[in-house]
């Protein structure tokens, strides 16, 4: 069995045993993106509560309000909770503006994924943000008005965890490019850096499924982290 094969079937069996495990928790479903190094949760809070008790309710099962921060995250919020509630339900995501229209989820990261409402305009001093049920839009809303709300945390890939050491994401190493490769899944990504004696992080771009290979880190070149919003980067664990 050679090198990448034998990598492919402990990735493959992580992967599955994880699963396995995090079915039988109070998980509505499990989310497993195409990038990145963890899986989510959800579940959905049915009684009405304001933004900071819904907060507290979903912290008691070790979630957040939800992470939605991507257009592969609302197409599988959309899937899941289809005809679950009852028409006219709203129900608060993990997004806040602390800062006027500077927008961030409950885990610390910037938003710059959203679907807004097209016939709603951002309203200044609301500072929360809810789902209509009946379109799966956003709207923003006053964070004092009781509604539902959809939570969910973090699981740790732990296949990959052991591989990369820090995230950035949002943000991208520029000018230390080892090689650069085009349509690749994050997974197929990682699979490259282990193949690739240069490696010390990656860029992965979520949306074009660009693959950049560095040949340094973000932490020996903090001044040439780009913003890139569909981008993630990952040092190498040494």
């Amino acid at each position: 069995m050679d090198k990448l094969t034998l990598l492919l079937f402990v990735l493959v069996h992580w992967n599955a045993t994880h699963i396995q495990v995090h079915l039988t928790a109070a998980c509505t479903d499990i989310f497993r993106p195409l990038t990145g190094l963890y899986d989510y949760c959800y579940w959905m809070i049915t009684t009405f509560q304001n933004s900071t008790d819904s907060s507290k309710l979903c912290a008691k099962d070790g979630g957040t309000l939800a992470w939605v921060n991507s257009a592969e995250a609302q197409a599988f919020v959309e899937k899941t909770f289809t005809g679950t509630l009852t028409a006219g339900s709203m129900f608060y995501i993990g997004v806040q503006d602390p800062v006027s229209e500077e927008y961030y989820t409950y885990t610390g990261e910037r938003q710059y994924y959203f679907n807004w409402d097209a016939v709603y305009s951002p309203i200044t001093d609301w500072h929360c943000v809810m789902i209509n049920y009946d379109s799966f839009k956003w709207r923003e809303v006053k964070c004092l008005f009781p509604k539902l709300a959809l939570c969910s945390k973090t699981i740790l890939r732990e296949y990959l965890s052991s591989y990369f050491d820090r995230v950035l994401v949002g943000k991208a190493l520029t000018g230390y490019e080892a090689s650069v490769l085009e349509n690749l899944s994050f997974i197929r990504c990682a699979f490259a850096c282990q193949m690739n004696v240069r490696c010390k992080s990656i860029n992965h771009d979520v949306t074009s499924r660009r693959c950049t290979i560095n040949s340094e880190t973000a932490e020996t070149y903090p001044s040439n982290v780009a913003i890139a919003p569909t981008v993630s980067y990952y040092t190498v664990f040494i």
